[in-house]
């Protein structure tokens, strides 16, 4: 399947051959369900390293500790997968601005991942092109969308989706596909919030490539009639430091950080 120049590759997990989907693409996302018994929040539990226990264990909200442990259990079985290692092996870290990636002694390739979940859905995102960015929303109405785009798109994406709302597209379809598409491009790009300024006036580094993921495989125990979700990737080739650092510098007027969550209530 080809995006914007990108090849994407889509898998659900468990998968017997990651590795030959991953040569096959430039881009490889994985869905995988967070459902979970005891037994399996459990074994997640062992492959958990100490900061991430300790973050499981402040979670107040069991649903979503579940989901943390589980997700990690997941990526890595996916990661061990593609680097022929056991789940419990693969060296998880925190990068820049808190992003998990791989320690470097691990990345067999430049291997390079990024995670994003909604509810009990989880994508994991692999390449070996450079830094990626993988965003997921479930379809839903939102309230106030105009409002609520004019506080958090730029002028550009902002007319865009206008135009096409105005064309007869479901506001709500609209308004995800330009979210998830403007968060896989951040998470991707890699600055953190310092650069949503920048980003919002049109700045795009060279090598950044995305894709929207409008049809996305499910797990068996997720394809819940009527449920829609909305994803996209993004993929940024290496880059210049000094790039980051300009972006990182950019105006520090920033306008609010809204979710999608809030957005429906705005």
């Amino acid at each position: 399947m080809t995006h914007d120049s990108l090849r994407v590759g889509l898998a659900v997990w468990p998968h017997a051959s990651l590795v030959a989907l991953l040569d096959g693409c430039e881009v490889l996302v994985c869905s995988a369900s967070l459902e979970a018994d005891d037994r399996t929040v459990g074994d997640a539990l062992v492959v958990l390293n100490a900061t991430e226990r300790e973050r499981f264990e402040r979670y107040e909200n069991m649903d979503v500790a579940r989901r943390f442990a589980v997700g990690r259990l997941r990526l890595r079985e996916m990661l061990g997968s593609l680097l022929g290692a056991p789940p419990a092996a693969v060296p998880i870290i925190l990068g820049l601005h808190g992003k998990p990636e791989l320690a470097r002694a691990a990345r067999a390739g430049s291997l390079r991942f990024s995670v994003a979940h909604c509810d009990d859905l989880l994508l994991v995102a692999v390449t070996r092109l450079g830094d990626v960015g993988v965003d997921v929303e479930r379809i839903r109405e939102i309230e106030r969308w105009a409002r609520v785009a004019d506080r958090v798109f730029g002028p550009t994406d902002r007319a865009a989706l206008g135009h096409e709302i105005a064309n007869g597209d479901d506001p709500s379809e609209v308004f995800f596909r330009f979210w998830c598409r403007g968060e896989a491009e951040l998470k991707a790009i890699g600055c953190g919030i310092s650069g949503l300024s920048a980003h919002r006036d049109g700045w795009h580094p060279a090598g950044l490539r995305v894709a929207e993921l409008p049809s996305i495989p499910l797990p068996e125990a997720l394809s819940v009639a009527g449920v829609r979700y909305q994803a996209a990737v993004a993929v940024c080739a290496p880059r210049e430091s000094a790039a980051l650092h300009r972006v990182t510098d950019a105006n520090q007027a920033r306008p609010p950080r809204i979710t999608p969550t809030s957005a429906s209530t705005a």
